[in-house]
């Protein structure tokens, strides 16, 4: 359902933040409702109950990395490579609620999970009380400009390219754990897994911050495309737990660059105006469409054909991404 939700919800928030230019007011008007929704979900004792809940809870909370994404993008917009510096903060925090959570949880009991979220979530927006908002120097734009921009093909394109490799990455995401239990892995193995994989994307923001590199973004997709190739291929074909632990080092590669380039290129082709509407449009396509498509997909794929047609599937997609971004890069080159 938050996925679902994503793909509903995503560009209509980015979109009243850019009709009523403002994306901070919005943002804690989602943080204070996520946060007193957040202690009424758990009180649902039916399947149900909690479904419906959920869903209300996610109309809210899940927009919000796009639009903590869109101060970052109104932050850097004058050096698009300092992406990489501020966006590693939210992987940090994963990283810390990888290495903490459990042991809070152990100490505070699994029935107190609820209210260690809302203290997050209400701690959040203590923080975000003194951030700056987007600033804005154009009129608000109307419905109709709205509907144009969606339908825009280099945009349109683009988004469809990005969310064929955004699924593989999702559907990593959600069964690796799985993977890992099926081969053998203990849990230790598995939360040493994520424990690695995040390192490794706080790492690789923090180097692409320093590097400063001024890169093709769309040119530098491609080869994006084919490290994803090279991972899932290997994911394919390996079952040594140990060495699987020393590949899941590529996923903070592969995250990292993936959504440093994509946010580059965005800056480029979306107008100031939809700041904030191009942010929703990217994570409504790439963990809205993909997400379901990766976590239905990939759930009746490792269900009934197994790990290796899961992973090698990636690898088809990672390859259409691959002659997807290329095309581009050649339409691009005509001016189209």
């Amino acid at each position: 359902m938050g996925a679902v939700v994503n793909t509903l919800t995503q560009s209509l928030w980015g979109y009243f933040c850019d009709k009523l230019q403002t994306v901070k007011k919005i943002m804690l008007m989602q943080l204070f409702i996520s946060a007193v929704l957040s202690l009424l979900i758990f009180r649902f004792h039916s399947f149900l109950g909690l479904l419906i809940a959920l869903t209300v809870f996610f109309t809210f909370y899940r927009p919000l990395p796009s639009l903590i994404d869109t101060l970052i993008v109104n932050a850097v917009k004058d050096n698009p490579s300092q992406y990489g510096s501020y966006r590693m903060f939210g992987s940090l925090g994963f990283l810390v609620s990888v290495f903490c959570s459990g042991f809070v949880l152990n100490s505070l009991g699994v029935n107190n999970g609820p209210y260690l979220v809302t203290a997050l979530i209400a701690l959040t927006f203590l923080c975000a009380l003194p951030v700056g908002d987007a600033k804005y120097i154009c009129t608000p734009p109307s419905f109709q400009k709205f509907m144009a921009l969606a339908k825009k093909p280099q945009i349109f394109n683009f988004l469809i390219v990005a969310t064929l490799l955004g699924t593989t990455q999702v559907a990593n995401d959600n069964f690796i754990s799985i993977h890992l239990q099926n081969l053998g892995g203990s849990i230790r193995e598995t939360g040493l897994a994520w424990a690695i994989g995040v390192s490794s994307e706080v790492l690789a923001f923090i180097v692409l911050s320093r590097l400063r590199m001024n890169l093709d973004s769309l040119v530098f997709l491609r080869y994006i495309a084919c490290l994803y190739g090279l991972r899932w291929l290997l994911m394919a074909f390996i079952s040594n737990i140990k060495v699987i632990l020393v590949i899941q080092v590529m996923h903070g590669i592969c995250f990292a660059l993936f959504i440093s380039m994509v946010m580059q290129h965005l800056l480029k082709i979306v107008p100031d105006e939809f700041r904030a509407t191009g942010q929703g449009l990217f994570y409504m396509s790439v963990f809205g469409v993909g997400g379901i498509m990766g976590m239905t997909g990939g759930g009746l794929l490792l269900d009934h054909f197994g790990a290796k047609s899961f992973y090698l599937t990636c690898l088809f997609f990672s390859i259409f991404a691959l002659v997807g971004f290329s095309r581009q890069v050649k339409a691009e080159a005509k001016g189209i």
